[in-house]
């Protein structure tokens, strides 16, 4: 498994949770006071001669409660926040159009704004507010065609002081942004160097154990039945006896080289002791299990270690074992190595 590989897995199992959770809780707190805010006041404006005031803080307040419904349904999914975002720009529009209570309903835009950045992705942010103001600029400045009436001072002030809010605050969440990004790729690497054997490059038992089976018991369909095999290198004190430990070392990237090119891109390949090794088939019955593990001891066998002088050839034992369910993950470990111990003292290079 190559190191972007392993990467990619650490990153999807320890995801950014507490930018998740921010953003989750953001947009709940968000919605709950903001929706509570518009249904108050659409009851304070009802019966006045705004009736589209009325409406259009009605409607954003249901849609708002009909969003929060669907985010709680739903907590993964991010169309929640998108269709915040939706709300927004027509909450915001229709307080320029018309004007909010005694005409006061730019004021309301600058909080109004900075929620929308918030609350939906940085980058479609971006599209959101841009789209959200050319909309209330074009109202602006013909207002000939909404309820509202605005002096040009009031225009002109708040179009200067809404591009350098709106400015500021892209500035300030692109840099928080790129410092948790920054963290986050630090943390990576650290997770990566801690969940890798040094010598193999392989994912190392730590990596099995905390990130790994963690995943497989969290979404159980994606790698059920997982069968595994625990692979033992034939003889291997016979090889650091006769050429040193450095030529031990050479060989055991060699065979981690040889298991590598012989399993699927899917499948997984770590090292779990000194010459001790365990290759997961995710999606893989028994008897796929036992074909895969052939397919590695044959090209093991076929391909023996070559460098200067020395020709080596090199075998191993195979344990197979297959688990159907979450629940009995570490028996099938502990039956695979039973496996391994009976290919050992049976023979050696075979699969059993």
């Amino acid at each position: 498994m190559e190191h972007s590989f392993l990467r990619n897995l650490l990153q999807s199992v320890h995801k950014d949770e507490a930018e998740s959770k921010r953003r989750r809780l953001t947009l709940y707190f968000i919605s709950y006071v903001g929706g509570t805010i518009m249904a108050v006041m659409a009851g304070i404006n009802y019966g006045g001669d705004n009736p589209f005031l009325v409406g259009s803080l009605a409607l954003s307040a249901v849609i708002i409660y009909l969003n929060l419904f669907l985010s709680h349904k739903f907590p993964k999914a991010d169309f929640s926040y998108y269709l915040a975002g939706f709300i927004v720009m027509f909450t915001i529009n229709a307080l320029v159009y018309t004007g909010g209570y005694n005409n006061t309903g730019l004021y309301f835009l600058y909080p109004l704004i900075f929620i929308q950045i918030i609350v939906v992705s940085f980058k479609p942010a971006m599209l959101y507010v841009s789209v959200t103001m050319a909309l209330a600029v074009f109202m602006l400045f013909n207002q000939e065609l909404i309820h509202a009436q605005y002096s040009e001072a009031d225009v002109s002030r708040f179009l200067i002081s809404m591009a350098c809010f709106i400015c500021v605050s892209f500035i300030a969440e692109n840099f928080w942004h790129q410092s948790r990004r920054e963290m986050l790729e630090e943390n990576l690497e650290r997770m990566r160097q801690a969940n890798t054997d040094p010598l193999t490059k392989l994912p190392n038992r730590r990596f099995l154990e905390a990130v790994y089976f963690e995943k497989v018991t969290k979404d159980p369909a994606d790698y059920f039945p997982l069968s595994t095999v625990v692979v033992d290198i034939d003889h291997f004190k016979v090889i650091n006896d006769s050429y040193g430990h450095d030529v031990g070392d050479e060989v055991l990237q060699y065979f981690t080289g040889l298991m590598k090119s012989a399993v699927r891109t899917t499948d997984i390949v770590a090292r779990t002791g000194g010459e001790e090794f365990l290759v997961i088939f995710p999606k893989a019955t028994l008897t796929q299990a036992i074909k895969l593990a052939e397919k590695i001891r044959i090209k093991v066998e076929q391909n023996p270690f070559d460098k200067g002088d020395i020709h080596h050839p090199i075998t191993a034992s195979f344990g197979v074992a297959t688990a159907l369910t979450d629940g009995n993950i570490n028996a099938t470990l502990k039956h695979a190595d039973d496996n391994l111990y009976q290919a050992k003292k049976t023979g050696r290079n075979k699969v059993v």
